[in-house]
């Protein structure tokens, strides 16, 4: 192999795999409306660009399959950042499903691939598109640069640290779904609770035919009332994301 081509040939690889790791998890970058041909083209783009700049990995570095797994992994942290973000608000979707009575409501996802809740993917399209407008998609392509400064290509990564610092990231993942839905489970609980006294004062009414109706004309009207204050408290993410990404980088021993 020449000289150049091997002098290449093992950065290249690194940067690959680190930018693969973040665009199999990160929100728009994964999409599968975006079409494979797009997907590869843009990772390529960005290694050949980051190669060059990036600090050198140790000098007599082996490449081998502990290298590739640390890469992936640091990768596959930084787009969770936002990936979470994502899926906390596609499992609001779901338990707004499930206490509205709209659980059986199911079609396509044109981001997965896979059928889901018609209010999980309403929610789950409503914060990608906040992302976008905010700009979370850029500030993850600056957490991947600002990555090699404090984790160099090749440098072994504290792996537990990393694994303890992305459980936590899946606990931000439900507990912020849980704050999306809570306003909707509140006001459905409070509707349920008025069916239980009309149903106690008025025992001939068709409780059944009152409550599907009720259910999901409250569980949408409240759905209405809170998506503009969700917006408000999702604008903040993209330093929300930068700062996960920080964390990350502490926790695998990037200083």
């Amino acid at each position: 192999m020449p000289e150049p081509l091997s002098a290449w040939s093992v950065p290249f690889a690194l940067v690959l795999f680190r930018v693969g790791g973040l665009m199999l998890v990160a929100p728009l970058f994964s999409s599968r409306t975006i079409p494979l041909m797009v997907r590869t083209g843009f990772t390529l783009l960005l290694v050949v660009l980051l190669t060059p700049v990036v600090p050198p990995p140790p000098v007599g570095v082996a490449f081998g399959p502990t290298l590739i797994i640390g890469e992936l992994f640091m990768g596959l942290g930084i787009g969770l950042g936002a990936a979470v973000l994502l899926a906390g608000a596609e499992l609001a979707g779901e338990i707004l499903a499930v206490q509205t009575g709209l659980s059986g409501a199911t079609t396509l996802n044109p981001l997965t691939g896979v059928g889901t809740g018609v209010l999980s993917q309403l929610l789950g399209l409503f914060t990608l598109l906040l992302l976008l407008a905010t700009g979370a998609h850029l500030v993850l392509i600056e957490a991947l640069v600002v990555s090699y400064d404090s984790v160099p290509p090749g440098s072994l990564a504290d792996l537990q640290g990393g694994i303890m610092q992305l459980i936590s990231m899946f606990g931000l993942l439900f507990s912020t779904g849980l704050k999306f839905a809570a306003p909707i489970i509140a006001a459905v609980s409070v509707g349920y609770l008025a069916l239980g006294i009309l149903a106690r004062t008025s025992p001939q009414m068709n409780m059944l035919a009152v409550a599907f109706p009720l259910q999901i004309g409250l569980g949408l009207l409240v759905l209405a009332a809170v998506l503009p204050l969700a917006a408000t408290f999702y604008a903040a993410w993209p330093d929300h994301i930068a700062g996960l990404a920080g964390r990350f980088f502490l926790s695998v021993g990037g200083g």
